[in-house]
């Protein structure tokens, strides 16, 4: 909002009580957690659409695990996919998603209790999981136009079960293939012991620590700086219509550079000043209100 004010971002209303009574119009809109799956942009940060979407799932979340964890182990396995998959077809992909990460940490768990798998059928769940993957990076790369044209992603579009296909939203009709790309790709990562390799790097370590923080700041910080230094770099190019593949495709590394640096740089300041003490704030606040037992 003070970006808005200050006129570096979108427009703002007349007076600064306009603007306040938007504001906290629309906060009460991103914390409303009882709207499950709904898209809705909020329109001083559009990426934030996502929160109450995680805060509903959240709760779920926590209810299901609460709900079944007195049960035994293979029949709590068990209910959890079978709510789950009862979810998604009911629409609520996210919260297959979130159910399925609870899934995901039940069968590691029980890995962790049994004795290793033979060498065969290792290799064999190996190479399962591998086409899980590359299956599930191939979805993630679903067009926003023209899914229904587009090779192998159209055989997807067309068979997608209602009632996503029924709503004739293209948008709610990819939900359903991410989220099911989203759990194949998460399994594999969890399986296969060189893929997590990749994750504990310093530089991994550090892009997760700042990724809740990016996702904050990217869209105002892309929002401040595609209009000002994006017609200059199409100028470079000879504009979008005469620049040919060659030429967008250098735009748009010319663009991820201009945005991601100063992008970065915010997440890390996000990070550091709010983010960080934010938990620290909850922990006090969790150690104040419970009880030694």
């Amino acid at each position: 909002m003070v970006l808005i004010r200050l006129g570096w971002l979108y427009e703002s209303l007349p007076t600064l009580s306009e603007q306040l009574w938007d504001w906290y119009n629309v906060l009460w809109k991103v914390t409303f957690s009882w709207n499950w799956d709904r898209f809705d942009l909020p329109p001083y940060n559009p990426n934030l659409w996502t929160i109450p979407v995680e805060f509903c799932n959240s709760l779920l979340l926590f209810i299901t695990i609460a709900g079944l964890s007195r049960m035994k182990t293979y029949l709590r396995l068990a209910s959890s996919i079978a709510i789950s998959i009862y979810c998604l077809k009911c629409g609520h992909w996210a919260a297959f998603e979130f159910l399925m990460g609870m899934v995901m940490a039940e069968i590691s768990l029980i890995q962790d209790s049994i004795p290793l798998l033979s060498s065969v059928t290792s290799r064999v769940l190996k190479y399962c999981l591998i086409g899980n993957l590359v299956f599930g990076i191939f979805i993630a790369g679903w067009p926003n136009a023209e899914a229904d044209k587009t090779p192998g992603i159209s055989a997807l579009w067309f068979n997608t079960i209602e009632p996503y296909w029924g709503t004739g939203d293209g948008l709610y009709i990819s939900f359903y293939w991410y989220s099911l790309a989203a759990v194949q790709i998460v399994a594999a990562l969890q399986q296969i012991k060189l893929l997590q390799n990749l994750f504990v790097t310093p530089l991994a370590q550090y892009l997760g620590d700042i990724s809740f923080a990016f996702y904050l700041v990217h869209g105002p910080i892309k929002e401040m700086v595609v209009p000002r230094g994006l017609p200059f770099l199409w100028s470079t190019v000879g504009g979008p219509d005469e620049a040919g593949m060659w030429g967008r495709m250098i735009v748009w590394c010319a663009a991820l550079i201009v945005i991601g640096i100063p992008a970065v740089w915010a997440a890390d300041l996000f990070w550091r000043v709010v983010d960080v003490k934010s938990v620290e704030l909850a922990r006090s606040i969790e150690t104040c209100c419970t009880r030694d037992d």
